[in-house]
């Protein structure tokens, strides 16, 4: 039962970030990446403050989770920042297949530091997901070799890299203190880390009713699909290995790309389609394997 648990809030993350990855884009490109991350951080920080509320005083008084959480606090500022750089300057299928490195990223720390060992299965599956998302996202393998002279591509794979740890330190708190007062610290981080930067560029808050305005769909889509989805990977951990619960939401990838075809109306090739195909193998032989 708790696995099936733990396969669910996995899966509701894949979704979340699917349509969150997709908003953020668009809105990343329309307001700027500051501006977009301090909308994701007030939002959350504001709608979870009452659940978390009765928490803060014990955990804040523990001193020993504070190098976690004030760890987690920096890096999430600033993976998001780079995160959302590349989605802005680059293309998506150069930018896609490089964030796949968050999987390989956070199945080694967990490994490593906390020696969750899976099977020989388990990482055929995470490699199965990994190769899906490079053919889902390769739009030519002349576009693979340029990789390096887009501008999107550097911010992609530092940010890529700041995921993986990002996942693996937001699952041990979660673990060690709670899934909600951990995800709201994190919007607390980006919401106050994101507001330090547009007070140094003062023109950045004279935009914010213009923003509303004007993009509010796209706004309001990215502030809730993006919470719900580290919600539910902060819970998932909780019940399933972290790096389990990583390859199965890495099937975002996939669900963005279809996103892509379906509303900007984009065309793939074949290869892409096998892709696709191949990571929702992945993950759900994944979640099937793991819910046994």
């Amino acid at each position: 039962m708790n696995s099936l648990t733990g396969i669910l809030f996995a899966l509701g993350a894949l979704v979340g970030w699917g349509f969150g990855d997709f908003s953020i884009q668009r809105t990343a490109r329309a307001v700027g990446r500051v501006r977009a991350l301090f909308y994701i951080g007030a939002f959350g920080a504001i709608v979870l403050l009452p659940f978390v509320w009765n928490q803060i005083p014990a955990v804040l008084s523990d001193v020993s989770h504070w190098p976690l959480l004030i760890f987690i606090g920096i890096l999430i500022v600033v993976t998001a920042l780079l995160d959302f750089q590349g989605l802005k300057l680059g293309k998506l299928s150069v930018i896609m297949p490089i964030e796949g490195i968050e999987l390989v990223v956070t199945a080694l720390l967990a490994g490593m530091i906390i020696h969750e060992r899976g099977s020989w299965t388990v990482y055929g599956l995470m490699l199965i997901v990994i190769l899906g998302l490079a053919f889902m996202s390769i739009e030519s393998i002349d576009e693979l070799r340029h990789a390096k002279w887009e501008r999107g591509v550097a911010y992609a794979l530092a940010g890529a890299i700041g995921l993986g740890i990002s996942n693996f330190t937001i699952g041990l708190a979660s673990r060690e203190i709670s899934p909600l007062f951990t995800i709201w610290l994190t919007n607390v981080a980006c919401m106050f880390g994101s507001a330090a930067i547009m007070l140094m560029r003062r023109r950045h808050f004279a935009h914010i009713r213009n923003d509303f305005k004007l993009h509010f769909g796209a706004i309001v889509s990215q502030c809730f699909f993006d919470n719900a989805a580290w919600l539910c990977f902060a819970y998932a951990v909780t019940y399933i290995p972290i790096g389990i619960a990583t390859a199965m939401s890495e099937g975002y990838l996939a669900l963005g790309t279809l996103l892509g075809v379906v509303v900007n109306r984009e065309k793939l090739h074949r290869h892409q389609y096998f892709g696709i195909a191949m990571t929702l193998a992945g993950v759900i032989s994944l979640a099937y394997l793991t819910g046994r």
